[in-house]
């Protein structure tokens, strides 16, 4: 039997919700507002207010929670670092499946993640955008310890789990890697020293099924073992007009399995491992283009929708770490020796659409296995607590991306290249844009002019690469006239004798682009605490990382565009467009003239064949120094100066003349001020803090080049500003109350302008808002449990969130996802012996319709897509316990 806990003390909650987004209207970012000058009167007031009321006697208090966030076990209360910390109870309580559940309502967090294989982790406005291999992720996840190199292995499911801590601002002088934008650690439960068998299983809307099972047995005096085994399934929540396959539907399967060995009083060995299998389709991204979701019958990012290219995302994943402790007489020694691998496939449609004339799918293929040992000493006396440690990882991987087309694509993009000439000045926006260049593409269909586009484009390359003037002198065309003096509108038309019925015929195109990479990071690092008195303690930490990688890309090209000529004559035209001669042109039927290689999604500036072996090295000291004061036993406050590293990489899909394949480090300064207070003898925490940072050689990714738009990864500078408040309040012994709030202002301060990939000054971003980041965000909640005479107590929850607007994508600043708030309702009972419990749920609870985001590489094409937020979920939990 598992033992009564209805009588514990109301626990410590960390308010995390499921964002919405209420109104999915686009308008233009304000670019216009001041970074915020922040005054310390906000906290000193605070400060004030704390020690005024810290004395006072109540009767129900909150529980303390503990983390090992400086490698310690600490109250979260005591620990002078920014820290959001949710328990397992409250996991289960708020309904969050995995990290971007709960990263939708920490203060100053933002996970928009619409797919588990491309997570991005914003923490402050800093996160990586790069979704390739090329660089490493500026948020640090770990798992019991073990650093996660790469997004697509980080998200899992979030069962079974003691609890999860987000710590803010640079890290690295604790943990075995730096970051820059923060650090992620998911603890999960150790065995436990009892025999406990658990089953919880749920049913909802859209077919969703899940199940947990959970089994700890104590196997001997000194040994314990612990099995968990989750699954998680649910339908897609809306209908592929065009048939053949489903989107946004959910199928995963985690196993976990650990040991715990005592074979000493002063030594545990803890060994881990888990398997993971998810096999469901991706993300469903549906077209914003009024005319395409017209064509397609009557499409909606918030109701059905129609894509033809098969969403797949398949990932298999293993992991085991061995965790030996040794207490000695003054010391700590901890070493954890981890071993990770996993396999995935990511397949997305980018367009949004079933239409073939502007089919663009792409899928990401990766292999990637990792290695990393961690030694930790930990130490302490009367006045100084210390750690040393160092660590050294080895990450060996395999990348492929692949980009699905067809030649109608290809017209697509190269019409609405030609409308954005038309109307560069005319003040429109993006959809606007591309829907007048589809209205453009079907006129053309209509009128017989299909292939008109790619002919005069192509023309315009055989012009530029000398292939035209190498034509004129196979046919005999006099010395004196070169292709730029024919008349362009009519070679194109030439042109089309090929190029038409194999736009018509929508032929495939498909590309590919293979990386490698090889990576190891050693590191050094220290973190001292000295208690100056007994109220003030101050900490200074160092750490000395050195980076090395070794990276290839592979990639050429492998379509060829078809030439042919009509035949006739072709006006010669004088520098001022006048008419001063014909040229007879030969009819050629296909396959005479040497067809044109080329290359859309991975052009590499011209480049057809392209292989580069790259290697780089980067190394830095960064460190933090904090100092603390205890005003009282409930009242502690801290100013800290911190930096982070993070080492560069290389550009993974192209590369171009003038453009470096490999990119800076970044490098993170924050200054920060907090406040930590449990007040009314515990009833109310308290826990403010006011930051500053600079953001140095940012690395964003971003599809930049004309006429060709290629990806790559530029260095940019960026500040940021910003406070946090969180809330907790146990109101009566049955009701507690909560809430948070985080302001952040973020700004471009310098913008690396590619002008080899045909950038300009008028690209720069320089006084622009960060991509991701709302300015405000705010979040309620209210709990109240309830006692019944039997024995048993019910327990009502609500979460309420509101987000500000947000920079949607980083190709369209003037895309913003609008503010949104979502709400969301939980009943849950326990019966008296605690043996079973039983829960009713409702998630976005007034359906809002939330997009998540705008653009990606469907923009390419005049296609761009969204991605929204789950509709409303409802269901129902029960557990058993034996």
């Amino acid at each position: 039997m598992a033992p009564n806990n209805k009588n514990q003390k109301l626990r410590n909650i960390t308010l995390f919700y499921n964002n919405k987004r209420e109104d999915a209207m686009m308008h233009d970012a304000d670019q216009n507002g001041k970074i915020r000058q922040f005054s310390l009167s906000t906290l000193s007031g605070a400060i004030a207010f704390a020690t005024a009321i810290s004395g006072t006697a109540y009767a129900a208090e909150i529980e303390e929670v503990v983390v090992t966030a400086q490698k310690r076990a600490e109250n979260l209360q005591d620990v002078p670092i920014a820290i959001s910390a949710v328990t397992g109870d409250n996991i289960k309580a708020m309904g969050v499946k995995n990290l971007t559940d709960l990263g939708k309502s920490t203060p100053g967090v933002e996970m928009n993640n619409d797919t588990p294989l491309q997570p991005t982790y914003n923490i402050r406005g800093i996160q990586t955008s790069d979704f390739t291999v090329g660089s490493d992720p500026a948020v640090a996840v770990y798992v019991d310890g073990v650093y996660n190199g790469r997004g697509a292995g980080a998200e899992v499911p979030l069962a079974d789990i003691e609890r999860v801590e987000v710590l803010k601002g640079p890290q690295g002088t604790l943990f075995g890697r730096n970051a820059t934008g923060g650090a992620i650690h998911i603890i999960t439960k150790k065995p436990q020293a009892d025999d406990t068998t658990e089953l919880s299983v749920t049913a909802g809307n859209y077919g969703r099924q899940s199940a947990d099972l959970l089994v700890n047995r104590q196997l001997s005096d000194n040994l314990y073992g612990r099995i968990t085994a989750s699954n998680n399934r649910r339908d897609a929540f809306a209908d592929n007009l065009a048939g053949g396959f489903s989107a946004g539907n959910q199928d995963t399967q985690t196993y976990r399995a650990s040991l715990l060995w005592e074979p000493t009083a002063d030594t545990e060995v803890l060994w881990r491992a888990d398997y993971g299998v998810m096999d469901q389709g991706s993300a469903l991204r549906t077209s914003i283009v009024p005319s395409l979701q017209a064509i397609d019958g009557g499409t909606d990012v918030f109701g059905d929708y129609a894509l033809d290219t098969p969403t797949i995302e398949d990932r298999d994943s293993f992991g085991t770490s061995l965790t030996v402790t040794s207490d000695f007489e003054n010391f700590t020694l901890t070493s954890i020796t981890a071993f990770s691998k996993f396999d995935s496939h990511l397949q997305q449609d980018e367009d949004g659409t079933a239409n073939p004339d502007y089919m663009f799918g792409s899928a990401n293929f990766d292999e990637q296995e990792q290695f990393s040992q961690e030694f930790r000493l930990n130490g302490a006396t009367d006045r100084l607590k210390w750690t040393l440690g160092a660590s050294y990882a080895q990450e060996k991987l395999e990348h492929v991306t692949d980009a699905y087309f067809t030649a109608g694509s290809l017209e697509s993009f190269a019409v609405y290249e030609g409308v954005k000439a038309a109307y560069e000045n005319a003040g429109l926006t993006t959809t606007e844009l591309e829907d007048i260049a589809v209205q453009t593409r079907q006129g053309m269909i209509a009128g017989g002019l299909e292939g008109a586009a790619v002919a005069t484009f192509v023309y315009d390359l055989m012009v530029q690469s000398g292939q035209a003037d190498q034509l004129l002198a196979m046919f005999g065309a006099p010395d004196f006239i070169t292709a730029s003096m024919l008349d362009r509108e009519q070679m194109a038309a030439q042109l089309m004798a090929g190029i038409t019925p194999w736009v018509m015929a929508d032929t495939p195109w498909n590309e590919s682009v293979t990386n490698t990479g090889d990576y190891r990071s050693a590191a050094i690092y220290g973190d001292f605490t000295w208690s100056l008195t007994d109220k003030m303690d101050l900490t200074v930490g160092a750490r000395y990382t050195a980076d090395e990688k070794d990276f290839t890309i592979q990639s050429a090209y492998q379509n060829t565009l078809p030439l042919a000529l009509t035949g006739g004559d072709v006006d010669v035209l004088d520098p001022n467009g006048n008419v001063i001669g014909v040229l007879p042109i030969p009819a050629v039927p296909a396959g005479v003239i040497p067809a044109q290689p080329f290359g859309m999604a991975f052009n590499n500036n011209g480049v057809a064949d392209l292989y580069q072996e790259l290697d780089d090295s980067w190394s830095d000291i960064s460190g933090r120094i904090v100092l603390d004061y205890r005003w009282n036993d409930d009242v502690m406050t801290y100013v800290s100066l911190s930096e982070g590293f993070k080492a560069g990489g290389f550009n993974s899909f192209s590369a171009a003349p003038g453009i470096d394949p490999s990119f800076d480090q970044e490098d993170v300064t924050n200054f920060e001020v907090g406040l930590k207070s449990s007040l009314f003898d515990n009833r109310m925490q308290l826990n403010t803090a006011i930051y500053s940072y600079e953001y140095d050689n940012l690395q964003e990714l971003d599809l930049v080049g004309a006429p060709i738009p290629n990806y790559y990864l530029r260095n940019a500078d960026a500040e940021g500003q910003g406070m946090e408040v969180e809330v907790l309040w146990a109101a009566t012994d049955n009701l507690m109350l909560g809430g948070n709030y985080s302001l952040l202002d973020t700004e471009y301060t310098r913008y690396e302008v590619l002008t080899a990939a045909g950038e300009t000054e008028d690209d720069s971003r320089v006084g622009q808002p960060r991509v991701g980041t709302p300015e405000n965000k705010f979040n309620l909640m209210a709990e109240y449990s309830l006692d019944l005479a039997s024995g048993a107590n019910i327990v009502l929850r609500g979460d309420y969130n509101w987000t500000d607007e947000r920079v949607g994508t980083i190709s369209d600043p003037s895309r913003v996802v609008e503010d949104y708030q979502l709400m969301n309702l939980r009943a849950g009972w326990n019966s008296a012996s605690d043996r079973y419990s039983a829960a009713l749920w409702v998630q976005n609870v007034t359906d809002e319709e939330i997009a998540g985001g705008y653009g990606g590489t469907g923009a390419a094409i005049g296609a761009s897509p969204a991605w929204r937020y789950m509709p409303r979920m409802y269901g129902a939990d029960f557990t058993v316990r034996f």
